[in-house]
């Protein structure tokens, strides 16, 4: 069995427990704020709680998801679940009805390990395989959702026919990533998705600003497979694609052992570019 602890900061100094409430439908892998509420992931089981003065108050719940919920985050009325198997499920508050409702599932299994929303309709995962994927929710395709597994509608209302998530970008790391955030590499710059690994390394994905690089940087990482060495005799593009096509990712590594290349190589790498 598991339980949600709730504490009470004192003082900004040390931590007082209020109280604890038991949950016998699974592991608690996930916790987040949401609404002034607390949305839990249990298991294959997503519950929102609210606050009450002996435990938690059980106000609704969204069973049947695919394995356990690894990671969890919100926005607005709507919960992204990262899965322990089955990649990201949005799921939506139906304030009214006081349901959640799956709005769409990503189509590729993907063993989730950490998550970061970019915007309210995008969200960047990484997993246990070193890849990181940019997923977006169709336009229009939450009108569309509403699919309650709760089996309280009738059934012609629950149609499996469930909207999938787009993949924007895709990208094999190589290790696999512990945690993702968004944040500025200079102050007043843009933001760009920080990411670590198992081993402790330390990168970044940054998004371009314009057309113009990237064409530059595209034209240069496919100047540079065939000139920069390679130690093991793997080909960069056929590594980085190593689970899935690389998507909408330029190769920063590849692009800086420019740097590195003989006078001669370089220049016929310029002229090409």
């Amino acid at each position: 069995e598991s339980h949600v602890a709730l504490y009470r900061v004192l003082n900004g100094e040390r931590l007082q427990l209020v109280h604890k409430t038991k949950v016998d439908d699974g592991p608690v892998l996930s916790l987040a704020h949401f609404q002034g509420r607390l949305l839990v992931g249990i298991g294959k089981t997503l519950r929102l709680y609210e606050m009450g003065k002996r435990q938690l108050l059980r106000k609704c719940e969204l069973r049947g998801l695919p394995t356990m919920i690894k990671t969890l985050q919100t926005a607005g009325d709507r919960a992204f679940c990262g899965d322990m198997m089955q990649s990201v499920q949005i799921v939506r508050y139906d304030a009214t009805a006081n349901r959640l409702v799956l709005v769409a599932n990503d189509p590729t299994p993907r063993p989730i390990t950490s998550q970061e929303l970019l915007d309210w309709n995008t969200v960047a995962v990484g997993d246990k395989f070193g890849n990181i994927c940019v997923l977006r929710l169709p336009r229009g395709a939450e009108a569309a959702a509403a699919v309650d597994l709760t089996g309280q509608r009738a059934l012609w209302d629950s149609s499996h026919d469930v909207p999938k998530l787009e993949v924007l970008c895709h990208y094999h790391i190589g290790e696999v990533v512990t945690s993702m955030t968004r944040a500025s590499l200079v102050a007043g710059g843009a933001e760009s998705l920080v990411y670590v690994t198992v081993t402790g390394r330390i990168g970044a994905l940054v998004p371009f600003t314009s057309r113009d690089d990237v064409d530059f940087y595209t034209q240069l990482e496919g100047s540079l497979r065939t000139e920069v060495e390679r130690p093991t005799g793997r080909d960069p593009q056929s590594y980085r694609s190593y689970y899935a096509p690389v998507k909408h990712v330029v190769d920063g590594d590849l692009c800086t052992a420019f740097a590195g290349l003989e006078y001669a190589k370089q220049t016929k790498v310029a002229e090409k570019v």
